[in-house]
């Protein structure tokens, strides 16, 4: 019997442990209450591997990366809130866009929309717009923008800031139906629950960025990275 409950305990104690962690975590980085017990559900799955493996295989589940193409990519609008940093993006993806030998012309939306729409833009241009900020909590944004990605040779790409409340990043990439988002900012927090809720709510990731400046460049985000930024941070 002995044997049978030591057994018992080698099972529990780390399922246990992990959700012990994990929910100081989650509670550091002031996630969305059902995102962060959803992942805790999610990376009990697998209690038997450390903390940080449970988490990244948790995350690795929701996570769907999707860089820019740079080669081949037309027309990006960026939108976001005022202040989430696209100006700031449309600069990084120009200078990444030249490295790979690509022409960029940067302007507004109204602007480059109506190229695209007369079918006037040149197809070897990439063209960046910048629509303008909104306000988060302004329920009529979604509709006066969801319009004007639906033209041929544009993707909308959302862009918000990591420094945001995560609530609201989360009701915005699902009211703008986002499907794609870059985080921006992400050298300016050490709480996650923003990007972690912009990256779970069902847009792909295209980018993060870590600084202001167009050389800082546009980063990746693999999901052990985040986990182990998840962990580091909340140890602290």
């Amino acid at each position: 019997m002995a044997q049978l409950q030591s057994a018992g305990n080698l099972i529990a104690f780390p399922r246990a442990d992990l959700r012990h962690l994990l929910g100081a975590a989650m509670r550091r980085h002031r996630l969305p209450e059902d995102l962060g017990q959803a992942l805790i559900r999610e990376a009990a799955d697998f209690a038997d591997v450390r903390t940080d493996m449970a988490l990244t295989s948790a995350l690795a589940r929701r996570m769907a990366l999707a860089p820019i193409d740079f080669e081949k990519a037309r027309g990006i609008l960026l939108v976001g809130p005022a202040g989430a940093g696209k100006s700031a993006v449309a600069a990084k993806i120009q200078y990444a866009a030249a490295l790979t030998g690509r022409k960029t012309e940067l302007t507004r939306a109204d602007g480059g929309l109506a190229l695209f729409r007369t079918r006037t833009s040149a197809p070897e241009l990439l063209t960046v717009m910048e629509a303008d900020g909104f306000n988060p909590l302004n329920s009529r944004a979604a509709s006066a923008f969801s319009a004007l990605g639906d033209i041929g040779g544009v993707e909308t790409i959302g862009v918000v800031s990591a420094m945001s409340d995560a609530e609201d990043i989360s009701d915005i990439v699902s009211a703008f139906r986002f499907r794609r988002v870059i985080v921006t900012n992400m050298d300016r927090t050490r709480r996650l629950g923003a990007a972690l809720a912009a990256i779970l709510s069902g847009a792909r990731l295209a980018h993060v960025t870590y600084g202001p400046r167009p050389e800082d460049g546009l980063e990746m985000l693999e999901p052990g990275m985040l986990a182990a930024q998840m962990l580091e941070i909340a140890a602290h």
